[in-house]
């Protein structure tokens, strides 16, 4: 009994990297609002979305071993606040890193100088599997 309570003692651990995500979370958020200040810069969406996963990976480890979020039931954000398990977590994580990849990819394919046909057609071709990957990670959340 006295290794459960200890154990229970330690979870309270946990809020070392939560607060580390959070300052994380805001100082991206920092960075992207600075981009967007300057001028609409570039990187300001992935910035954000940098920062949407700082917030959403230390919400969820709050919620899954300190106590879980008081979020009303009608609330427009419950759907991304409230983590259930650790393969929500996951799940909404996942959704966020693949909006990055878009994000990166679409970054590098405006850079693109296309020389020949074939840049074009592995420029299409990259396209055609980001909008599949896409709609197969809508299809199965």
């Amino acid at each position: 009994m006295r290794v459960l309570g200890l154990l229970v003692l330690f979870r309270w651990l946990i809020l070392l990297p939560v607060f580390s995500l959070l300052l994380g979370a805001a100082y991206f958020a920092y960075l992207a609002l600075y981009e967007v200040y300057k001028a609409f810069g570039v990187g300001s969406l992935e910035k954000g979305l940098f920062s949407a996963v700082f917030l959403l990976f230390a919400l969820g480890l709050y919620e899954l071993f300190i106590a879980p979020l008081e979020v009303p039931e009608g609330h427009p954000f419950r759907r991304v606040l409230v983590v259930e398990s650790l393969e929500d977590l996951k799940g909404k994580l996942a959704a966020v890193v693949l909006m990055l990849l878009v994000v990166r990819f679409f970054e590098q394919a405006q850079a693109l100088k296309a020389a020949s046909f074939q840049d074009l057609a592995f420029l299409a071709l990259g396209v055609a599997l980001l909008a599949f990957g896409l709609w197969i990670s809508k299809k199965s959340g």
